[in-house]
């Protein structure tokens, strides 16, 4: 099974929710049969289950999709909320960005921008700083640490060590859940210890997630909501969700 195909199939479910054997056999292009026995390993391999002519999604997948996949998700809310928080970036700026896909989405967004200078960003995602390769203006400090393939970051000891001896202006982090008790919230414990080691250096704090991450909670808690500064989201969001947080004297910004 190909992880092109793989990746297909899951992001289909994730989008919507269930499909049958012959809509997944018309979107990768092979035949049922093939179909049917991708079904069978993913369920083998808890990341769906399977149902009369089909599939849906299982709540493992939800954590375990891989990097690929999660970057198409909600792809134009990514976009515009990439924008915005790149707006905010000015000249001369030390800022982190971590490793997941909408922090992605804030550095293509910066890099569209020729406006400025002396700029110095801190990341332990492997992705993102592949995307600053071509921009030697640009000083990139990758924190090193053990690979994380899930995610493609970098985790543990020596990306704290790291961190301990930066400092940042600004710090970008997309999140698996925000909610007022919770604050923010991932679903695994060694990227939440790197997030927490990130946050500890930033003097800003800006939550970069789409509406439907508000009231999600994870695992781990990584900072309280009131030490987020920032939430910039899409114009999806609940007024309810826009009250509960601004009442905790969080900035929430519309993409």
């Amino acid at each position: 099974m190909s992880i092109a195909r793989k990746d297909k199939i899951l992001l289909f479910l994730q989008t919507n929710q269930t499909a049958t054997v012959k809509e997944l056999s018309d979107l990768c292009d092979v035949s049922e049969v093939t179909i049917r026995q991708d079904l069978d390993r993913l369920e083998e391999e808890g990341l769906l289950v399977r149902t009369r002519g089909g599939a849906a999604l299982s709540d493992r997948a939800n954590r375990e999709l891989t990097f690929s996949t999660r970057d198409r998700l909600n792809a134009d809310a990514k976009r515009r909320i990439g924008e915005k928080a790149a707006s905010l970036v000015v000249s001369g700026d030390s800022f982190i960005v971590d490793a997941s896909t909408t922090a992605l989405y804030v550095v293509r967004a910066l890099l569209k921008r020729s406006d400025l200078t002396d700029l110095t960003l801190i990341t332990n995602g492997i992705n993102t700083a592949l995307e600053l390769v071509n921009r030697p203006d640009i000083t990139t400090i990758l924190t090193g640490g053990m690979l994380r393939m899930t995610a493609i970051s970098l985790t543990g000891s020596i990306a704290w060590d790291v961190l301990s001896k930066l400092n940042a202006s600004k710090g970008f982090f997309g999140t698996r859940g925000i909610s007022v008790d919770a604050g923010l919230t991932d679903v695994n414990m060694l990227e939440a210890n790197v997030k927490k080691a990130m946050i500890e250096r930033c003097q800003e704090v800006i939550a970069v997630a789409d509406s439907s991450k508000f009231g999600e909670v994870s695992l781990v808690s990584y900072a309280p909501i009131e030490r987020v500064n920032k939430w910039i989201t899409d114009d999806s969001v609940l007024p309810e969700m826009l009250e509960a947080l601004r009442a905790r004297g969080v900035e929430v910004m519309i993409a």
